[in-house]
């Protein structure tokens, strides 16, 4: 379970860029971006290994039977409802992002419903299987991407057309006030440990906290690449144009000596499946929660089939996808992206709130039950 919980952390750090974060933080770039994400990074980590720490208190328990533990129960299906809507809509976002990326750049001309149906497709089969299953997809594709993407944004970070200047001149308004915005827009690359929810079910009581301090690392990293890497190559002024900054940052670079010259189309086929594993755990953890909810019961690590009731959310998702794709333009999906990262700050903050206080109150439980165990505990 422990590697399980770090590959979340990573790809949910690099696919902020597919989420608009980018272009949020570019937006209030002169007005708190830069000090907005200098009090992410110290929320977020915080957030981030609190939470992480008080869900190993409970191995083997996924949110929705911790909340059942503590709250009432319809309280318990409310919060875990507005989790399970949260998720489907980062899902939703994704898919729909990256297959107008793909239209845009590769095919133009091409209906833009092909690479939304293919893609919500593959995303739909791979969330619908079971929680081991979908852990080990998970690890394949990281394994396989990871490395190349790396490559790149270091690749990015030692270009000699790098403009340093312009770095320094945006890291200069660490002073300005900080953007409520912006400060949401990055606490995102922290949140790969909110996949805890469901994936908690495969912890043990072995389970270490030792190598939580690798949660921040990742975080203030992807932050710094996404932000600075993007001015240092189009400069401060008119950045905020590009409706697809990192295609267009990518672009700007090549592979001199690589058998693809251009280093956006690598870029977008490694985006592509790093897509998929967002969208194939955002909506596993949506369909998940949704059986909880519907049928009260918890699904195995690793059932011997699919409930049928899977495949029906399933369905509602895919076309809710379609009936998204069909009334939005770029500029609406943008805002929603905003409001979402909004909505998912406050979602991790109650989550953070209520996994302390479960926990406080399990450790007085357990210290009255060891109590009462001692000889002449039960004595008055």
């Amino acid at each position: 379970m422990l590697r399980y919980l770090y590959y979340h952390v990573l790809y949910v750090g690099m696919i902020n860029i597919m989420l608009f974060v980018p272009h949020v933080l570019i937006e209030y770039r002169f007005k708190g971006a830069v000090s907005g994400m200098a009090l992410a990074m110290v929320v977020g980590s915080i957030v981030a290994i609190g939470t992480s720490v008080c869900f190993r208190r409970f191995p083997g328990l996924g949110m929705y039977e911790i909340f059942d533990c503590f709250l009432p129960g319809w309280l318990t299906k409310i919060l875990s409802s507005y989790s399970a809507l949260t998720w489907a809509l980062g899902g939703l976002l994704v898919v729909y992002i990256q297959a107008e990326l793909i239209r845009t750049f590769f095919n133009p001309d091409m209906n833009e419903y092909w690479n939304l149906l293919i893609m919500v497709i593959a995303a739909l089969w791979a969330s619908t299987r079971s929680i081991r299953t979908v852990q080990f997809a998970q690890e394949i594709l990281i394994l396989m991407c990871a490395p190349l993407i790396f490559m790149i944004l270091f690749k990015a970070i030692g270009n000699e057309w790098l403009n340093w200047d312009a770095i320094r001149l945006a890291a200069g308004y660490v002073r300005t006030k900080p953007s409520f915005v912006s400060f949401c827009a990055a606490t995102f690359l922290f949140s790969g440990y909110l996949n805890l929810i469901v994936f908690n079910r495969m912890a043990t009581a072995k389970t270490s906290n030792r190598y939580l301090w690798i949660i921040p690392i990742f975080g203030v990293f992807f932050m710094l690449v996404t932000f600075f890497v993007p001015i240092g190559f189009h400069g401060t002024a008119g950045i905020d144009k590009y409706v697809f900054l990192w295609s267009t940052t990518a672009d700007s670079m090549e592979m001199q000596y690589g058998f693809i010259n251009r280093v956006l189309y690598l870029f977008l086929v490694l985006y592509t499946n790093l897509s998929l594993i967002f969208v194939m755990n955002a909506w596993h953890v949506t369909i998940d929660i949704l059986h909880s909810v519907f049928t009260g019961k918890v699904m195995p690590v690793d059932p011997s089939s699919t409930p049928r009731g899977h495949w029906y959310f399933a369905i509602a998702l895919g076309v809710a996808t379609f009936v998204y794709a069909g009334f939005v333009n770029d500029e609406w999906n943008e805002r929603i992206s905003v409001y979402w990262l909004i909505n998912r700050f406050f979602a991790e903050a109650i989550l953070f709130a209520l996994m302390i206080g479960f926990t406080v109150i399990s450790g007085k439980r357990n210290a009255h039950r060891t109590a009462k165990a001692l000889p002449g505990g039960g004595s008055s």
